[in-house]
């Protein structure tokens, strides 16, 4: 098949079977539609763009040919996008090979996962997605290059209309999915806020840990899973996202969404989250416990320091989008 213009193929690592029809629904999670986004960003620019999963038979939404893995591939392409794993690039042919990390990679899991030698033989460079994830990245388990591209959201979440005049009530979210350092979280809240005013509340996923004793006595609440609608509902009528982040952060998509809601953040900034918080600009990132409580307090109480962050917050929607992503990896990788 011969193209007067720019190819890309993507190839996801896991056993889905999503397409770009899958965007707003629970089917998709970071990685999912990060790929979609982008691939929709790189058709907006005349780039011919197919998606490999698990997908039974070809789906084409928004310019992208979603298609099984398994069918085979005529064309050589300019550009071969592979989640995660070298071995992906096994019966392909493309001008230039990237692997896109979505794991720290240690040289352990690297062996383990049989990377070497398919890196060796197809000899991919490797794009991570943020800073810390860049830095933790070895020589050996990046030996042909490794770039940094950061991600975006879903557009829909700095274009959705933010009333700056109406004041949430005092309620704190955490919606990050797995358990990673909740507890701590809930150990901090209900030292600093047992009973206090009586308004605030804390909402968090459910079935995480049992906090059956915290919830009854420092309001801690489940929240509800549902659509992308509901969760932007949610995000306008919060107050305060908190988050001590993980060492295993790589993308916490969660906190990016509620930033461009212009929802502050308060974390430690373990993990990715330090690349997502800019102090006293999108949120606060803190040194101890003490400071944690701090600044939910003034974010929760303080109307006046809440809503000079959140201007700040509003003046910053948007600014990194993936139309300006698409650009850079363009520009890397088919300039």
């Amino acid at each position: 098949m011969a193209l007067n213009y720019k190819s890309i193929l993507f190839i996801d690592n896991s056993d889905s079977d999503f397409t770009g029809l899958d965007l707003n629904t629970t089917k998709v999670r970071g990685t999912e539609s990060s790929l979609i986004l982008l691939a929709e960003s790189f058709v907006k620019k005349n780039i011919y763009v197919k998606v490999l999963t698990e997908i039974d038979k070809d789906v084409l939404c928004n310019g992208v040919i979603y298609s099984n893995k398994k069918a085979h591939q005529e064309m050589n392409f300019d550009l071969c996008i592979a989640i995660s794993n070298a071995n992906l690039f096994n019966n392909i042919s493309a001008k230039k090979k990237v692997v896109w990390s979505n794991s720290l990679q240690p040289f352990e899991k690297f062996l383990r996962k049989k990377q070497l030698i398919a890196f060796l033989k197809h000899k991919p460079e490797v794009v991570t997605m943020c800073n810390y994830q860049f830095n933790k990245r070895s020589y050996l388990t990046a030996m042909y290059g490794k770039h940094m591209i950061s991600l975006s959201v879903d557009p829909i979440f700095y274009n959705e209309k933010v009333d700056l005049e109406k004041i949430p009530e005092p309620y704190v979210l955490n919606n990050v999915r797995s358990h990673r350092n909740l507890d701590w979280l809930v150990d901090i809240w209900t030292k600093s806020f047992n009973n206090k005013n009586g308004k605030a509340k804390l909402f968090i996923n459910p079935n995480l840990m049992e906090y059956s004793r915290e919830m009854e006595q420092s309001q801690i609440y489940e929240r509800k899973f549902g659509s992308r609608n509901d969760l932007i509902n949610e995000l306008r009528n919060t107050r305060v996202f908190a988050y001590t982040g993980h060492k295993s952060d790589i993308w916490v998509l969660t906190v990016e969404e509620a930033v461009q809601m212009c929802v502050p953040i308060v974390t430690y900034g373990i993990g990715s989250v330090e690349d997502r918080v800019i102090h006293n600009e999108t949120g606060f990132i803190v040194k101890n416990d003490e400071e944690f409580a701090k600044y939910l307090e003034l974010l929760l109480f303080d109307d006046e320091f809440y809503n000079r962050i959140r201007r700040k917050m509003f003046k910053r929607r948007g600014f990194k989008n993936w139309d300006l992503i698409a650009d850079t990896w363009i520009k890397k990788f088919l300039s």
